[in-house]
This record gives structure tokens, C-alpha cells and sequence, in this order.
């Protein structure tokens, strides 16, 4: 036991700075943009909504974070111009219309994850490329979640990254923005 806490803090402390997910990191997709939670369990604790805007005209554009409660996010749904976060017991509704002032209002709702993704950027993520629609050319923009594995005395090391790209009508690449960029030590017991 005291070995595998050892791992795990060793883990941490040469974890690279760029982690902005953690294990959770749910996420949902609107008409041109994006919208991840993050909450890192530093003290004080934080808890994030991040919104990315993308278009053909402006390229990927990140808004200001929006702080959210400290809770466990259990859903998300991007709509047109909100996005819903489903606690166990709470929906947070937060209004990005106007992205520098959003409004953030909560309700009771009954029990249970509720509707909505249950997708996560980081480590628990499923490994693909998305397409994300309505844009110039298809394929566009793209979600982009990478995994490697490698086995190591006692366990096996994740490594996943996931980005936001933008690709001109040949396929290249012209832009991209990490979400997401971590290692977890899965131990064998």
C-alpha cells in the first residue's frame, strides 16, 4: 500500500502543468463551440466551466472561464445558447448569450445523473476523432482524444491528450487547442 502511495505522489508531482481536466471532465457540444468542466481538488478547490468557441471565420476563440459551485457534475447539454449541468440532485443552467457576463441560475430536480452527455475529455475518456458539424468543409474541426499505454512493473501508465483542431479542405492542420493533457498509473493488485 505504501508503495502504490508513493507512485501516486511521485505521479503527481512530475505530472505535467497543462492538466486542465481531471478524470470527470464532462463536456458537451453545441452549435460552434464546445463547453468541459474541470475541478481540481487543490486547495481551494476550483471548479470550472470552459467554453471554446469555433468558426470558419474566426477560429477557435476561448471565452473567459465561468466559476461554477463545487459540485459533482453527473450530465451536460450544450444548447443553442445554454448549457445545462446535471448534479445528483440540482440542474445549473448557465446562459453564455453574452459570453463576458454569463448567468447562471439552479433548480432542484429529482434524484439521478439526468439527460444529457456523459462524455469526458480526460482520462476516462473514449478515445476517437469527432467530427464536429456545420462548418465550411467537412471535418473542419475536429475533437481529437489520444490514448497510450504502457506496461510497467506493477501496473500499466495512460497517457491521454485531448485537443481541439482545425484542418483547411487538403486536411491539414492550421490550429489547435490542448483540453486536456494527463498520465494515469493504473496499478495491477
Amino acid at each position: 500500500m505504501l508503495r502504490i502511495v508513493s507512485v501516486l505522489i511521485v505521479v503527481a508531482l512530475v505530472s505535467p502543468p497543462l492538466v486542465k481536466a481531471d478524470s470527470d471532465g464532462y463536456y458537451c457540444i453545441g452549435r460552434g463551440y464546445i463547453a468541459y468542466e474541470t475541478r481540481f481538488s487543490t486547495l481551494p478547490s476550483q471548479h470550472l466551466l470552459h467554453v471554446i468557441r469555433f468558426s470558419s471565420t474566426e477560429g477557435i476563440v476561448t471565452f473567459p472561464l465561468i466559476a461554477l459551485e463545487d459540485f459533482q457534475v453527473h450530465s451536460m447539454t450544450c444548447r443553442a445558447t445554454v448549457i445545462e449541468l446535471n448534479a445528483w440532485t440540482t440542474r445549473y443552467v448557465v446562459d453564455i448569450a453574452n459570453p463576458q457576463s454569463p448567468i447562471i441560475t439552479s433548480a432542484p430536480k429529482s434524484a439521478g445523473p439526468g439527460a444529457g452527455s456523459q462524455a469526458g475529455l480526460g482520462h476516462w475518456s473514449q478515445e476517437g476523432v469527432i467530427d464536429l458539424q456545420g462548418h465550411a468543409h467537412p471535418g473542419e474541426f475536429q475533437l481529437v482524444i489520444a490514448r497510450v499505454s504502457r506496461p510497467l512493473k506493477g501496473g500499466v501508465e495512460h497517457y491521454t491528450i485531448t485537443q481541439l483542431i482545425r484542418r483547411d479542405g487538403g486536411g491539414r492542420i492550421l490550429a489547435s487547442l490542448e483540453l486536456f493533457n494527463g498520465i494515469f498509473l493504473e496499478t495491477i493488485d
